[in-house]
């Protein structure tokens, strides 16, 4: 479990964060949602511990993130931000094996070998294995960076992801529909499995199918939190996102489906 006890940031004198407070369940999905600027990724910044809050403390397995040492960090939780730059001529497989690192300190173990290539074919990059990494398209780049993230939490004998965190920033953006799918969808299979995790999404329709819980931010602030059903209303969503939308219920599925309704610029005749 997680806990943000009053978390607030700045930026020089602009507040970022407004005392936040939640409790973050473990073994579950946990997506932030809200328009550009609503602190969801300086959030996210602030759970992994990249950023110390203003006020407030964030507890991680019962301590404070900030206290932890680094070395024990980063065979707890891993994160994946908006921009990570490989600018050498690493092979696919080789960016893979980064998030093995913490692991071993010379070469990495046959173990190591079989966490990489499970992980690599859960996310159909096996037939990528040997391509430098910058040939590849931004969606298939992304894959390969969430692939590495997901083995940095894999312990060599030890099946389970209980007590582990993964944190995603908008780990979606460049993928096609399919990969979408895919991706979150392996992502949700490991949380059943134990593992937290923590998503910053845009896409209200991916949080609504994939998310256990959701955090809606506006201007720093949580507006609303619970389940999906409960925090994608559509007065909700046109409260925080000033557009007007339809919340439909399809028989075949569990979640709602939120459907924009047309405005823009009214067409010439």
């Amino acid at each position: 479990m997680m806990t943000i006890d009053y978390v607030s940031c700045k930026a020089g004198n602009r507040h970022i964060l407004h005392s936040i407070s939640a409790t973050l369940g473990a073994a579950q999905v946990h997506v932030l949602l809200g328009p550009n600027g609503a602190g969801k990724s300086t959030l996210l910044r602030v759970l992994s511990g990249e950023v110390l809050p203003g006020e407030g403390l964030v507890l991680f397995n019962k301590q404070n993130i900030h206290s932890r040492p680094a070395a024990k960090l980063a065979l707890e939780r891993a994160v994946l931000t908006q921009q990570y730059a490989v600018n050498l001529p690493f092979t696919v497989r080789e960016v893979v094996m980064m998030g093995r690192y913490p692991h071993f300190s010379r070469q990495p173990s046959a173990r190591d070998q079989e966490l990489v290539t499970e992980t690599m074919q859960a996310l159909q990059l096996g037939h990528l294995a040997m391509r430098h990494f910058h040939t590849l398209s931004g969606g298939e780049q992304q894959r390969v960076q969430l692939a590495r993230v997901l083995v940095q939490l894999r312990h060599v004998d030890q099946p389970h992801l209980q007590g582990k965190y993964l944190l995603l920033d908008e780990p979606t953006a460049s993928m096609d529909l399919l990969h979408q799918q895919l991706c979150l969808g392996y992502v949700q299979q490991l949380a059943a499995k134990g593992l937290t995790v923590i998503i910053v999404l845009h896409d209200l329709n991916l949080a609504a199918q994939f998310a256990n819980n959701i955090l809606l931010l506006a201007k720093g602030r949580i507006w609303a939190s619970g389940r999906p059903g409960e925090v994608l209303q559509a007065s909700t969503i046109a409260a925080v996102y000033g557009m007007q939308v339809s919340v439909l219920l399809h028989p075949d599925y569990g979640f709602p489906i939120i459907l924009p309704m047309q405005q823009g610029l009214p067409v010439e005749e």
